[in-house]
């Protein structure tokens, strides 16, 4: 645990993650605060419900590359001021209106989102040595993994004592906070080397031309073959982890403990957390795929469970390699590109992601309903670790082609 002080010790870390979190914990609540809202306030049905869930998770999706271009182009403060504006009047003022105009305002709201994901692990990976950046993101890791435990616990506590309204009003002002606070300290999203180039004027002819292809040649580095493998690898792991969230759903309403969703939620994302923790602390990194391997596999056995304390057991086993996966993900995309590049590249692995658990939703929800929920875990882990294997047997092939 030595890399994790050494870590912890940078200002820009500790500071970074604490200010995220207080983004990441009322962003992460307002899909199912919105959710109770349109049903308990607008008297509306779930199909309606879904809809706002998917507004915002496909404009999520969208602005996620998007917003990561525009930190690698314009750096933090002028990435984040627009979204602060935006989002605040946005999220205050959508649950004091109709359905439609609630609509309209969650796609705006969704596009213009703060870089939750893409901010927060750039700045880690500019404020440590290079030999520490595996630790730094599974800090990270774990941090998203404690805000996904606390924010919506919270937020549904608020939404039934004070109510929806003022609860998702409160949770668009707290992120607000966190981010004039990342806004004032403006920490690096880049090594010092890129935010200081060498003037333009100062180049003579041989080295510029490098310059002018540099834009085209960051391109080429992320649309390559083995970028466009771990993204198909991020699809596959948010279809897991949405089939998890979900089939968790309908088998503790099937086992009649509805009340115990939460904790068994809770379960595996505790077992996310200490698989960061292990993984950051490990001298070297995993294949993503083999993790994603490990994932599916562990998942698969959730359908075996025959109540609450089984189901958590088992999902807490099967989390554990969750955030490693992620941040593997994460930790191989961002070796491809140069660092002024990482904004765009950690947007598009967000977007996979999102993309991956949106396609659950439908496919997964089908196959339940005509199956049981037992099917729900068996698709969702079945898939991911068929895909994993895949993708880690053709790495393996191609390393091998090129030793030989």
């Amino acid at each position: 645990m030595h890399g994790y002080r050494d870590v912890i010790a940078i200002r820009e870390v500790w500071t970074t993650l604490l200010l995220s979190a207080l983004i990441r914990i009322p962003i992460f609540s307002l899909g199912i605060v919105m959710s109770v809202h349109v049903v308990s306030s607008l008297h509306l049905d779930y199909v309606r419900a879904g809809a706002v869930t998917t507004v915002v998770t496909v404009a999520t999706m969208v602005s996620g590359p998007w917003r990561g271009s525009m930190v690698d182009r314009r750096g933090l403060r002028r990435t984040m001021f627009p979204s602060l504006i935006i989002t605040t009047a946005t999220w205050g003022l959508c649950p004091w209106l109709g359905y439609f105009p609630l609509l309209a305002l969650c796609a705006i709201g969704g596009l213009w989102n703060y870089p939750i994901f893409t901010i927060p692990r750039q700045v880690l990976m500019a404020a440590v040595p290079s030999s520490r950046r595996r630790a730094a993101l599974s800090l990270d890791s774990v941090s998203v993994e404690i805000c996904y435990m606390i924010g919506p616990t919270v937020a549904i506590i608020a939404a039934t004592t004070i109510g929806t309204q003022i609860t998702i009003t409160a949770c668009g002002f707290v992120a607000a906070i966190g981010a004039v606070g990342l806004m004032v300290l403006n920490p690096a999203t880049t090594e010092p080397s890129e935010d200081n180039p060498v003037p333009p004027a100062a180049r003579t002819p041989a080295s510029a031309a490098p310059v002018v292809q540099a834009p085209r040649s960051r391109k080429v580095a992320w649309l390559s073959p083995r970028s466009a493998s771990i993204l198909f690898t991020v699809v596959a792991t948010g279809f897991c982890l949405g089939g998890i969230e979900l089939t968790t759903v309908a088998a503790m309403r099937s086992m009649g403990y509805p009340e115990m969703i939460g904790w068994v939620l809770a379960a595996s994302g505790f077992g996310s957390a200490i698989g960061g923790v292990l993984y950051g602390a490990l001298p070297r990194g995993a294949s993503t795929a083999l993790l994603l391997l490990f994932l599916g596999a562990l998942t698969a056995l959730a359908a075996l469970s025959n109540g609450p304390a089984s189901s958590a057991i088992l999902l807490f086993v099967g989390g554990v390699f969750c955030a490693p996966t992620i941040t593997s993900s994460v930790d191989a995309l961002t070796d491809l590109v140069p660092p002024s590049s990482r904004g765009t590249i950690i947007g598009w692995q967000g977007s996979c992601l999102n993309g991956g658990t949106a396609m659950a939703a439908p496919l997964i929800g089908a196959i339940m309903d005509a199956n049981g929920w037992q099917w729900g875990f068996l698709v969702a882990g079945i898939a991911g670790a068929v895909i994993g294997a895949a993708m880690w047997t053709t790495e393996r092939a191609i390393r091998n082609r090129r030793i030989a």
